[in-house]
């Protein structure tokens, strides 16, 4: 690390240290404790933006207060990586573990609410990242300790560029998905088969040409395997597609650095029989149920599971509620698809997240029936604006009907744009 380079990042490291301080002050808390050892906690080394193969092999804890100087309590054998990954930081050293005790009754005091990675009765896994002892430990001292899930939101929220990446990422998924299914029709008109693998691949051609990566190969399912939420088709053992099967594709993509885009759109080999098309209008309404109280509760805040409960309420009404056996929901990344902000969750977890301004989640209900040899999804986008919810992707409203017309009828039927006489 260069002389320029340590003061970027110092002052890099000073601006997220400012940024959490404001976090705080508007939770009304005291402070930021951070823990971590060997990578227990992952969220440690990006809040502090420590650089990836940075040498700490004894654990730390970094003290960011509302209002004034961070500090870390470090080992004294690490001094030296300490100096170079923590610049913005005060340095306190321990050696013994009783040391280590009288160095943190420095820093806590009885009565204090402190952050920390902890998730009451572990409800949201993404933010448990402080193990029962230390936990213990810190209220040996009278502290209150609250869960950091909201205040790490505040670092995920998106700018100008990663919604502008995003939406360039929804195009090119369109662009993927009608590659898809229209090799898929063309295929049936002439007779010929196609498998799983060979739309997958026509998939990733298409993302690769833009430029952009999946993290992952994405996932089309026929028949009987889209009744299973997370099938994998591999070279060799998928399927072949039939008449009067569905075809289920879910695709994401990115540009590197910046968010993904996340959706899934459903066709039929054939006109869909009676009892997929009653499935697909209970996912499609339980979808738009909850993007409607999306639209009419954000102003007056609404946690992640609350859009799960609304969702697989319509779907039970309808029927579904057992064969709907996912969450509704996830945050969008830009290390992964799956993001780590609030998810929309009432089954996994009850997730009590802020649906935060300036993230993004995916709707996707679904409804499973492996036995019965099908399987339904629906997955949109929303960008969570300040001003209020956006859906960024197109809504599917009828499932593709492919191996019957001209291409561009069956696209417009099931975009909404054209229907059946």
């Amino acid at each position: 690390m260069t002389s320029s380079s340590a003061a970027t990042f110092e002052q890099l490291q000073a601006e997220r240290i400012e940024q959490m301080q404001r976090l705080l002050q508007g939770a009304g808390l005291d402070g930021w404790l951070i823990y971590d050892f060997r990578g227990l906690n992952p969220h440690a080394t990006s809040l502090l933006r420590i650089p990836r193969g940075a040498h700490l092999t004894r654990r730390y804890f970094v003290w960011v207060p509302a209002k004034g100087q961070a500090a870390v309590l470090h080992n004294a054998i690490e001094g030296g990586t300490w100096a170079k990954v923590g610049a913005a930081l005060e340095r306190r050293v321990w050696s013994s573990h009783s040391n280590l005790q009288v160095r943190l009754g420095e820093i806590l005091r009885p009565g204090m609410r402190v952050a920390m990675e902890y998730s009451p009765q572990g409800a949201v896994p993404y933010v448990s990242a402080v193990d029962g002892g230390t936990l213990e430990r810190v209220r040996g001292f009278g502290v209150d300790v609250v869960s950091s899930a909201d205040l790490l939101q505040g670092f995920l929220t998106w700018d100008e560029q990663d919604l502008a990446a995003h939406l360039e990422a929804v195009e090119v998924l369109m662009r993927a998905k009608d590659a898809a299914f229209e090799l898929i029709h063309r295929r049936l008109l002439a007779g010929g088969p196609v498998t799983e693998t060979e739309v997958q691949s026509e998939i990733q051609r298409v993302i690769e040409a833009a430029g952009m990566d999946s993290d992952h190969p994405v996932n089309v399912s026929f028949g009987a395997h889209a009744g299973d939420p997370h099938y994998d088709p591999q070279p060799g053992a998928d399927a072949t597609l039939r008449w009067g099967q569905c075809v289920l594709i879910d695709l994401w993509c990115r540009r590197e650095g910046r968010p993904f885009a996340d959706v899934t759109w459903m066709a039929f080999a054939g006109e869909p029989d009676a009892e997929f098309l009653q499935t697909w209008e209970a996912v499609k309404a339980a979808r738009d149920g909850a993007v409607a109280q999306l639209h009419a509760d954000f102003a007056r805040g609404l946690e992640g599971w609350e859009l799960d409960a609304r969702a697989r309420a319509l779907l039970t009404e309808r029927g579904h509620g057992a064969a709907f056996f996912h969450r509704l929901g996830h945050s969008l990344g830009t290390e992964q698809v799956h993001g780590a902000g609030a998810n929309l969750d009432d089954l996994e977890t009850h997730d009590t997240r802020r649906l935060l301004a300036g993230t993004a989640v995916t709707v996707e209900p679904g409804a499973y029936y492996a036995e019965r040899g099908y399987g339904v999804r629906s997955e949109i986008n929303v960008y969570l604006s300040p001003e209020g919810p956006v859906v960024t992707t197109p809504a599917q409203d009828y499932p593709y009907v492919l191996g019957r017309g001209e291409w561009e009828a069956v696209r417009a039927r099931a975009l909404g744009e054209a229907r059946a006489g």
